[in-house]
């Protein structure tokens, strides 16, 4: 739990002096959501408390990186000017931003030196809307088919492991995949049956594909599209941005698409396929390629394993989303379909 002089640390590099007010705390499966006010302003001060589940690089705020390739890099492939303003980024571990971009939060600063906070942490406009579950739509999820298919103009020369290897260390998608999924059966191994371990090990990755690297938000879900006044007011929660195929974000919304009658988050057909074709011509093609199945069955390993992590670790299930089981029966689903 934050206390009140962390809080206020937190806000000393844009507010010197000034007493935040907390007006509400909203835990996450990883972030810690701290809504305040500062002279009749509203902020978010999002603070990664849950390191010990978090999957990607320890000691970055993505949106920083992020903000910069939406502003700079949509207009073609630009990977070693990119890395050049990723190593600045990365030097300074803290800033001030002055530069917005459409469709994502308005971000105020980022820190993660682990000074003033021992964790890393970001501020930014507080955001007026609700998820887009709760506003389950088709045109609502076609405009965000539409968002999605903006971010995904930003892409790449090559595919990278992570961030800061952008313009210095590429690697191949085969290779790219491989790793990611030996990674994910690793840890996996010890809850899933062999056989299926087996047949996870078998499966058939492409030597090359002809897509494009571009930038994934890869939590690309209901839960981080925010809707105001019957429109998308922002994207949220970058924590998990990665350089990969465009495939890889339609997953998520594929098996959480709105919640369902239980109020567990599940596929809606009807709400999926509009938010595909507001994607536009392409969406199809993504969703019903071998190359998305290949994501299918990646991502759904991550979160498997995701869920078990938080089980072993005495954390408890975020309210609305699946157990780790039924994940796992997504999986053999998939990959029986895929043989029929």
């Amino acid at each position: 739990m934050l206390t009140t002089s962390q809080i206020a640390r937190a806000f000393s590099p844009l507010f010197p002096g000034a007493t935040p007010h907390v007006q509400q705390v909203f835990a996450g499966n990883i972030n810690t959501i701290v809504h305040v006010a500062v002279d009749d302003h509203s902020y978010g001060l999002r603070v990664r408390t849950q390191e010990q589940v978090y999957r990607y690089e320890p000691n970055l705020i993505k949106e920083a990186f992020v903000l910069w390739l939406m502003r700079h890099a949509t207009s073609g492939r630009c990977d070693a000017e990119a890395a050049h303003a990723f190593a600045r980024l990365t030097a300074a571990q803290r800033g001030l931003v002055t530069e917005h971009s459409e469709g994502l939060p308005v971000v105020r600063y980022y820190d993660w030196s682990r000074t003033a906070l021992p964790y890393p942490y970001c501020i930014y406009d507080w955001i007026d809307g609700v998820p887009l579950w709760e506003c389950p739509h088709e045109r609502l999820y076609a405009l965000a088919g539409q968002t999605l298919a903006r971010i995904h103009r930003v892409q790449f020369a090559a595919f990278y492991a992570d961030f800061l290897a952008v313009g210095v260390h590429p690697v191949s998608w085969p290779e790219r995949y491989r790793v990611a999924l030996d990674k994910e059966l690793t840890a996996a191994r010890v809850h899933l049956a062999r056989t299926l371990v087996e047949e996870l090990h078998a499966l058939a990755v492409p030597s090359s594909i002809a897509t494009a690297p571009c930038l994934v938000h890869n939590d690309f879900a209901p839960g981080n599209i925010l809707v105001r006044d019957g429109d998308i007011a922002a994207v949220i929660d970058w924590d998990n941005a990665v350089i990969d195929v465009p495939h890889l974000d339609f997953v998520k919304m594929k098996y959480w698409t709105a919640k369902n009658a239980t109020d567990e988050l599940a596929h809606e057909p009807a709400l999926f396929d509009a938010f595909v074709d507001g994607y536009g011509p392409t969406g199809r093609d993504i969703t019903e390629s071998p190359l998305f199945r290949l994501y299918e069955v990646l991502w759904l390993l991550r979160v498997f394993n995701f869920e078990r992590s938080k089980e072993e670790s005495g954390l408890a299930r975020a309210p609305g989303y699946p157990a780790a089981a039924v994940y796992e029966r997504y999986l053999m689903a998939r990959l029986h379909s895929s043989r029929a």
